[in-house]
This record gives C-alpha cells, sequence and structure tokens, in this order.
C-alpha cells in the first residue's frame, strides 16, 4: 500500500482528502502545517507528497524547497494544492520543482488520477 503525505492547515480539506485517498487505498499521513510535514517525513518515509501552499510556520514552497535541497527526495512526487489559482500560477509552481498543481477545490477524479500517474512514473 503507497503511503501519502498530506499537508493542509485546513481541517476541513485535511479530512475530506485523507477520506477520499483512504478509500482509493492509501495510507494517509496527516500534517498541519510545514514544520509538522517536514518531522512527518523524517519518521517514516512516504511515496508521495500533497501539500497546500499557504500554511503557517512553514509553506508548501518552503517544505518543497528543503525535501529537494537532498538527494533523498529528488525523485518524490510533491503535489501542489492552492485555493488561490491565478493565471500563470502553475507554470510558477511547476518551475519551483513541484511534481503537479492541483487547484482547490479539488476535483477528486483528477487528484486520484494525477496520483496514480505520479506514482506509476516513480517505479
Amino acid at each position: 500500500m503507497k503511503t501519502i503525505l498530506l499537508a493542509d492547515d485546513r481541517d476541513a480539506s485535511r479530512e475530506l482528502l485523507h477520506i477520499v485517498l483512504t478509500r482509493a487505498g492509501y495510507n494517509v499521513v496527516l500534517a498541519v502545517d510545514g514544520e509538522d510535514a517536514l518531522a512527518r517525513i523524517a519518521e517514516a518515509p512516504v511515496d508521495l507528497v500533497l501539500l497546500d501552499l499557504r500554511m503557517p510556520r512553514l509553506d508548501g514552497f518552503g517544505v518543497l524547497k528543503r525535501l529537494r535541497a537532498g538527494a533523498k527526495y529528488a525523485r518524490l512526487p510533491i503535489v501542489a494544492l492552492t485555493a488561490s489559482a491565478m493565471a500563470g500560477d502553475r507554470d510558477s509552481v511547476l518551475a519551483a520543482g513541484f511534481s503537479e498543481y492541483i487547484s482547490k477545490p479539488v476535483d477528486m477524479a483528477l487528484l486520484k488520477r494525477e496520483i496514480a500517474r505520479l506514482l506509476e512514473a516513480v517505479q
């Protein structure tokens, strides 16, 4: 079973995505912000990360920067989730090093397809 780390500071978003991903057959580890996400990844390996871009303490870009700084997480699929989708955001997010960009409200079918695609690509 593949493990997904989900970092989002909004309780409702975390709970909804947790339900959807668990029902899709994934083990889901939850984090409430970027610092929590890094701590959880240090505790146990994950196969994919879903990061809200705007979180307290450390945002999604900060988590991405720290993870991509080492070779250990160079190929780890990291997906940006954001409610503030603007023209050009996708390009800048992908250029920053994210594997994919998904805007909120999340299209659950699209999310599941992208997760499956990304996990398949790293095997």
